[in-house]
C-alpha cells in the first residue's frame, strides 16, 4: 500500500471510529432542513434566491468555469466550513452542531422558495456539500470535546487534555481531508448545474 492509500485508509478509519457522531450530526442536519421547509410554510418569508441573498455568490457565479469551481470550493471549505462550523466547535463543542442546524434550516427555507432551481438539479450538489459540512462539524465537535472532556472522546486511554487535543487535531485533519474531497466534488457539480441551467 502506498503513502496515499495509507493516508486515505487512516481517514476512513477515523470516520468509522466516530460513526455515532457522524450519524447524529447527519440526522440533525437533515431534520433541520425539514424544519426550514416547515418554517417557510408557516412564516412570512420573503421570496429570496441564492444569488439575491449574498452578493459574493453573484460574483462567484460570474467567473469562468475553472475559477468558479475553485472559488465555490474555497468559499465552502474555508468560510462556510472552517470558520463557521469547525472553529466554533473548537471553542465549545456544541456550537458546531448548532451552526450546522442553522445552516440546514436556512437551506430548507431557501429550497422551498419558488425561485429556486428545480430540486432534482440541486440534489447532487446539496448531498455532497451537506456531507462535507457534516464532516467539518464533526471535526469541530471532536476538537472541542477533546480538551473539554477527554474521557468522552478517548475512553480508557487516560490522556491529558493536551495529549487528547493533539490526538484530536490529527483526527480532525483527516476528517477535513475527507470533507475537502466532498466539497470539491460538490463545487464541480454545482458549477456544472449553474452553467447548464
Amino acid at each position: 500500500m502506498g503513502l496515499t492509500e495509507n493516508f486515505l485508509a487512516s481517514c476512513v478509519n477515523v470516520l468509522s471510529k466516530r460513526i455515532k457522531i457522524f450519524v447524529v450530526l447527519n440526522m440533525l442536519f437533515l431534520d433541520s432542513i425539514f424544519v426550514g421547509v416547515l418554517l417557510s410554510q408557516f412564516l412570512p418569508v420573503s421570496s429570496l434566491s441564492i444569488s439575491e441573498s449574498m452578493g459574493i455568490l453573484t460574483w462567484i457565479y460570474g467567473l469562468d468555469w475553472p475559477w468558479m469551481v475553485l472559488a465555490v470550493f474555497l468559499f465552502n471549505l474555508v468560510l462556510s466550513g472552517l470558520v463557521v462550523l469547525a472553529l466554533p466547535g473548537l471553542a465549545f463543542f456544541p456550537l458546531s452542531a448548532v451552526f450546522l442546524a442553522v445552516r440546514g434550516t436556512l437551506w430548507g427555507i431557501i429550497l422551498d422558495q419558488p425561485s429556486t432551481v428545480p430540486f432534482l438539479l440541486l440534489l447532487p450538489p446539496l448531498v455532497l456539500e451537506g456531507e462535507g459540512y457534516v464532516l467539518v462539524s464533526m471535526s469541530g465537535t471532536v476538537l472541542g470535546l477533546s480538551w473539554l472532556k477527554p474521557s468522552w472522546v478517548y475512553r480508557g486511554e487516560q490522556l491529558s487534555r493536551l495529549d487528547a487535543l493533539k490526538t484530536s487535531v490529527k483526527e480532525a485533519l483527516r476528517l477535513l481531508f475527507l470533507s475537502a474531497i466532498l466539497l470539491f466534488l460538490a463545487a464541480v457539480v454545482e458549477t456544472l448545474t449553474i452553467t447548464r441551467a
